[in-house]
């Protein structure tokens, strides 16, 4: 593996900043979800991120002379329907019936069920090296959140709702690399995130949540923080890294979710980290190392492999 390609380096920058985003988001939303209803949180949480890139969207829209009648529609909605609304919609109520802890761990899952799907649906084929990575790094994070005997953890109304959530990201990982949809991830990001708020607005009043606002100038800066970094910045890091490598290998590093959300409440709290979570986070990151070096049976590799041509955008709808 050349570390000095540079596309290769561009998407391990990536990758690790939206992990890092996608792992704050965990200790921002508990702190979030103590002032706000589940669903209420992460539909406006990502109606705000939404509006928070439409200057930036109109600008890209019109460099590129795009209009509404060009954007697949279709898909887009699809990708937010599982992406924004299916995956926060199960994690956020789940989180009311079960321990951060024990959700991290089950979001975790989702790399493994990209490599089922990925296989079934796209045709990616991952070496021995790779599903052996996948599962020392899974190993790793069960160790880092520490939960023990692994065997008796239960799974109840709670865990099964977090583990709907994971299955709805890995169908979005696994559509957004099929759909291969030329467009920027940027625009891709706004449309689903502004889509999926809806959906959740949609489901959260027939559910009859009262909408209630954060109280305190705190609140409101986990919520703020919420929102645009770890909600906008967070997808469109994740969406460009998508269309540099495989969603197999991408979704690998959400192992680095977990330790990510543990060092920033350390941060926060200012707890030093205990044996088993730095042997953990030893795991994690001997995981990803190995599965950063996989091959699909083809022998292509994310600094040699060619990405097929994007089809165009009026095919796409």
């Amino acid at each position: 593996m050349q570390v000095n390609n540079p596309s290769q380096n561009q998407y391990f920058l990536l990758v690790l900043a939206s992990t890092f985003l996608q792992g704050s988001s965990f200790v921002s939303t508990k702190i979030v979800m103590s002032e706000m209803p589940p669903l209420w949180t992460a539909s406006a949480r990502f109606f705000v991120a939404a509006v928070s890139l439409l200057p930036f969207v109109f600008l890209l829209m019109w460099r590129q002379k795009l209009n509404l009648k060009q954007i697949p529609w279709l898909r887009i909605f699809v990708l937010g329907s599982f992406q924004t609304a299916g995956v926060m919609a199960f994690l956020n109520i789940g989180l009311t019936s079960t321990s951060p802890s024990t959700a991290a761990i089950l979001m975790a899952s989702n790399p493994l069920l990209v490599v089922v799907l990925a296989w079934l649906f796209l045709g990616e084929r991952s070496s021995p090296l790779a599903l052996g990575g996948l599962l020392l790094a899974f190993i790793g994070v069960v160790i880092c959140i520490g939960i023990s005997p692994i065997g008796s953890m239960s799974v109840g109304y709670g865990e099964s709702l977090v583990i709907l959530a994971s299955i709805c990201w890995a169908c979005s990982t696994v559509l957004n690399k099929k759909f291969n949809l030329a467009l920027s991830p940027w625009l891709v990001t706004f449309w689903q995130m502004l889509l999926g708020s809806m959906i959740l607005a949609v489901i959260a009043a027939l559910s009859q949540q009262q909408l209630v606002l954060p109280t305190t100038a705190y609140h409101w800066g986990m919520f703020l923080w919420l929102a645009i970094p770890a909600s906008t910045g967070a997808m469109g890091l994740w969406f460009a890294a998508l269309k540099i490598g495989g969603s197999v290998q991408t979704s690998g590093f959400l192992f680095l979710c977990p330790l990510f959300a543990a060092l920033i409440s350390f941060g926060l709290t200012g707890l030093v980290p205990t044996g088993h979570e730095i042997a953990g986070g030893v795991l994690i990151g001997l995981g990803l190392y190995v599965m950063s070096r996989w091959r699909y049976t083809s022998g292509q590799s994310v600094e040699n492999s060619v990405e097929p041509e994007p089809e165009s955008i009026n095919s796409a709808r």
